[in-house]
């Protein structure tokens, strides 16, 4: 049976575009295409898709408003975003609530179909471009130094959440995943970002996903 995927983005040639390509790809069917963030809720609420391809900003309701809906309704449907912006932020943001796709625009016509591949196989997918900021990224010497003794001050729970983090899971998927509560990954998270002075909303993601060969 062929995964549903529903689309929404708010400018149209690109919404026929993604929608070509998938039905062209004759993996997938389009179970239904939104032209703004308005009803893509409820009805991913109400027909659980497999997957949602949703614009991280456009009217009615924004993709990262969506995801953040869908994870906390604890809904199936996977999230791939689609942004024309280039900011790490909002990558972090998307990441930090539970999204397990993000493709800039400009590249969706290359890269969405292996996301999707992807995503189903269970991986996460960011866009090669925004993946190479991060993976360039240098830190000196004593900043690796200071940052490998407050990694080796976690205790061996707190390294695995921080390594679950670091490959997309959210803090429902931890807590399914290690059998716990989410209170409990809540109050991990609180106390890693503490050790590792990580202040401000997605931090701690930033930080694990930008670090995670150390642990």
């Amino acid at each position: 049976m062929k995964k549903k995927i529903i689309i929404a983005d708010d400018h149209p040639l690109f919404l026929y575009g993604v929608k070509q390509m998938i039905e062209e790809s004759g993996k997938y069917e389009i179970a239904g295409k939104f032209t703004s963030g308005e009803n893509v809720f409820e009805f991913i609420e109400s027909n659980k898709p497999d997957c949602a391809i949703l614009d991280v900003r456009m009217p009615g309701c924004s993709g990262l408003e969506i995801v953040e809906k869908i994870s906390d309704n604890g809904l199936p449907t996977k999230v791939v975003l689609l942004t024309m912006y280039k900011n790490l932020n909002y990558f972090y943001k998307a990441v930090s609530l539970g999204a397990k796709g993000y493709i800039l625009k400009d590249t969706a016509a290359q890269e969405l179909l292996a996301a999707l591949e992807e995503i189903f196989n269970g991986g996460v997918y960011i866009s090669k471009e925004l993946r190479s900021q991060f993976e360039n990224r240098k830190i000196d010497s004593y900043k690796q130094k200071m940052t490998m003794l407050a990694i080796n001050s976690l205790t061996p729970a707190e390294r695995n959440i921080l390594k679950l983090i670091a490959e997309w899971k959210s803090t429902k998927e931890i807590a399914e995943e290690l059998f716990i509560s989410e209170r409990t990954v809540s109050n991990h998270r609180n106390h890693i970002s503490e050790k590792l002075n990580l202040k401000g909303a997605n931090r701690l993601v930033r930080f694990a996903i930008e670090n995670k060969e150390l642990f």
